[in-house]
């Protein structure tokens, strides 16, 4: 039989509206401390468990925040990869740092409850029935931001994941892909390599992180008074590339360094003795593509964190901002100082 409040009220010794105060956490009602911790005491050893529904009916508000997951993947087409058949596991590996995250700031910021919607082609309305305070959209590059734009006049506070290119109103948070790259290029400059090429679809993707890598890239070669070349997407192109003096390759993501690794190492060439080779997001398995992938480490989870917390702060009054988490750099074998030639 379920416990109510009235007999907690008896069994503390206290009035019903007391105890109602002191569980649900109201601030702005003194109540001595000894007697707040006899309450939540009576409360734990009778059995009580709080009515969330009737509470909602008194405060608007669920307690609870929405998550709807558009991207689970790594936001790269498999035309890409060079024939490499990978992409799954790196959608399972992102989607587990992504729900490792929320689950994490879930517990730190006492989030009840996270309501976890997927993505797809859902009805804008299916997100707004009143059983969230927030909702974050983890947004899929490939697909665009017909959602985000859809919620543009939402009755809630959005916060949306892994996008720079929100509507107005809408907070950010995502990784500085640009910032990351410059990275990975400064590193190779480091190793005094001065031909470096991008590998990937970059701006001509369509894919704004691509876009952004490729930016960065061009960015540390310019700033290091070096010309940037075109980005490469295939392997014949690479080669050639490596032929006319290219000694480093910078690929957008690591199944980018991987399908050009599978490319220098069908032709002979060695990394790192002949091109050194850096790939980005240090996925799952990295440390095993070109004997040990030096990359740049994509944080994930973070981000997830970030977005929650983001989503906190929008509800407790703060104005939409924008939050972009630094990459680092790992440092593995796939990447040595230049050698003559």
């Amino acid at each position: 039989m379920k416990v109510r409040i009235k007999e907690v009220a008896v069994a503390a010794g206290v009035s019903a509206a007391t105890v109602s105060k002191v569980l649900s956490g109201r601030a702005d009602y003194p109540v001595h401390a000894r007697t707040a911790e006899r309450v939540r005491r009576v409360a734990r050893d009778l059995g009580y468990v709080p009515d969330i529904a009737a509470r909602h009916l008194r405060t608007r508000q669920t307690g609870q925040l929405g998550v709807v997951l558009e991207a689970v993947g790594p936001s790269e087409p498999d035309s890409l990869l060079g024939g490499l058949s990978v992409s799954h596991a790196v959608r399972r590996t992102f989607d587990g740092a992504i729900m490792a995250g929320l689950s994490e700031a879930a517990r730190e910021l006492d989030v009840p409850a996270l309501v976890v919607y997927p993505g797809g082609d859902l009805d804008v309305r299916s997100f707004l029935d009143g059983r969230v305070d927030g909702l974050l959209v983890s947004c899929d590059p490939l697909r665009g931001h017909a959602l985000l734009r859809g919620l543009t006049d939402a009755p809630v506070p959005i916060v949306a994941l892994w996008t720079q290119v929100a509507p107005a109103g809408i907070g950010v948070v995502d990784v500085d892909h640009a910032y990351g790259a410059g990275l990975a290029v400064r590193h190779l400059l480091e190793l005094r390599h001065r031909r470096i090429a991008f590998y990937g679809g970059g701006a001509g993707s369509g894919v704004e992180h691509f876009a952004q890598r490729e930016a960065g890239y061009r960015q540390a070669l310019e700033h290091a008074g070096l010309t940037p070349l075109p980005a490469i997407h295939d392997g014949g192109r690479l080669l050639q590339a490596v032929r006319d003096g290219v000694t480093a390759v910078f690929a957008e993501t690591d199944l980018g360094a991987a399908a050009a690794f599978h490319a220098l190492h069908g032709a002979g060439l060695r990394v790192p003795a002949d091109v050194s080779l850096v790939g980005f997001d240090d996925i799952q398995g990295a440390e095993y593509i070109a004997g040990g992938l030096t990359t740049v480490y994509h944080p994930a989870a973070e981000m997830a964190v970030a977005g929650v917390q983001s989503l906190v702060a929008r509800l407790e009054g703060e104005s939409p901002r924008t939050t972009l988490l630094p990459p680092r750099l790992i440092q593995r074998r796939s990447t040595a100082p230049v050698q003559g030639r």
